[in-house]
């Protein structure tokens, strides 16, 4: 049968076949495809650049020593950002804890090491931002200072299907990150052992889905290689 034809069957159940489908996807890496503009996100404070040093030409008596200007380095342009396909992504050895997510019917497992708290959505004061997405969910001030919220369902929902707004009632803070994930429910956290998990051996699509545990249907997410994600503005 058909691949495509497959895909778009198992894609009808839910929610042990989106686990299929992200399965599918762990020995089958694809070509990039952007699907977030970087002009959705509010973009970081610019960053002042220094203006550029302007060498006078002082008038020089001939009796006069002649000073040389010392040469000023050029600056060295940053580094393009590091295919995904091409990152070192390290896998735990040991044991260790993450947080039960529910997001768009599926069982997401967030490692708790890259986490900056939780909180219920409507104890947060959100302001929505006119012509966005329905993903983006708007701006909040918090105790992890001013996060962008995203819709996690739409992050997780395939690409052959459509996205649909969830219910979300949750807000799960990154680490260090300007973007915080709204999701439908928290269910407590629990310990995985890393053998239970089937890891990916490349990243070039969907770089946050770090693995699948099959036995309990749930999928890892790297959170750090997700906040990149919304950072670069785009999600494979």
């Amino acid at each position: 049968m058909n691949r495509s034809i497959v895909d778009n069957l198992a894609l009808k159940a839910e929610p042990e076949a989106l686990d299929d489908y992200f399965g599918s996807l762990l020995d089958e890496p694809e070509p990039v495809r952007p699907l977030l503009r970087p002009d959705i996100l509010e973009p970081r404070p610019p960053v002042a650049e220094a203006a550029p040093a302007v060498e006078l030409e002082a008038p020089v008596r001939e009796a006069d020593p002649v000073e040389v200007p010392v040469p000023v380095a050029a600056s060295t342009p940053p580094a393009p950002p590091a295919d995904p396909a091409d990152r070192e992504y390290a896998r735990p050895e040991q044991p260790f804890s993450a947080l039960v997510i529910e997001a768009g019917n599926l069982t997401l497992l967030a490692p708790l090491h890259a986490l900056g708290g939780v909180a219920p959505l409507d104890s947060l004061e959100v302001r929505p931002t006119p012509n966005h997405s329905v993903w983006y969910l708007g701006l909040a001030d918090t105790k992890q200072g001013r996060v962008q919220l995203i819709d996690l369902a739409a992050v997780v929902t395939p690409e052959d299907r459509d996205y649909e707004p969830d219910t979300a009632r949750q807000v799960v803070f990154l680490a260090g990150s300007r973007f915080a994930l709204a999701c439908r429910a928290i269910h407590g956290t629990r310990v995985i052992q890393p053998e239970s998990l089937r890891w990916r051996n490349q990243r070039r699509r969907l770089p946050w889905l770090a693995g699948v545990e099959r036995e309990k249907m749930a999928t890892l997410l790297d959170l750090e290689a997700l906040d990149r994600t919304l950072d670069e503005g785009g999600w494979d």
